[in-house]
């Protein structure tokens, strides 16, 4: 895909919740092991996934021809009555820089603050704290190891 069809692509993101276990959900399990566990040498189905079936799952789609494409997902899961923890961000990597974080992002808030809660919590990965940083997340503590890269806790107060 050329730059001017991942432009004019921008402009059809559908942000939507999916379902766990339906077939989108399949997409953005694929999706997550192709851009977060591959490069790692990991496997996503070897990853503890029974959180999933208790996470809000969200899924980027962008209109191809007469169809639609899964480019980008994002999990919340509960961490207590007040608070989500963003996790297992994923984009489609011949799409980023075009929107689909930052409009998967803008939608967990939206989404979250609809059921009641009143933040946002998430691991990112050093290389992707200026994301978040342009987000209004906040970095605090120290930088950790987690599955061998640098990370950094962000957090967002969305009241």
């Amino acid at each position: 895909m050329d730059r001017e069809q991942q432009e004019q692509g921008a402009d059809h993101i559908k942000v939507r919740q999916i379902a766990f276990g339906e077939a989108e959900y399949k997409s953005a399990l694929k999706l997550r092991d192709e851009v977060l566990r591959r490069p790692l040498g990991l496997n996503i189905a070897d990853d503890d996934l029974s959180g999933d079936a208790s996470a809000l799952h969200i899924g980027a789609f962008i209109e191809f021809g007469a169809g639609e494409r899964l480019v980008g997902t994002v999990l919340l899961r509960i961490k207590d009555e007040r608070t989500l923890q963003m996790k297992q961000v994923a984009v489609d990597e011949s799409l980023r820089g075009i929107g689909v974080g930052q409009e998967m992002v803008k939608f967990a808030e939206a989404l979250a603050a609809a059921k009641g809660y009143g933040e946002i919590v998430l691991n990112a990965r050093e290389v992707a704290v200026p994301f978040y940083d342009k987000l209004d997340y906040i970095r605090e503590g120290e930088r950790f190891e987690e599955i061998g890269i640098p990370h950094y806790v962000m957090r967002k107060k969305l009241d």
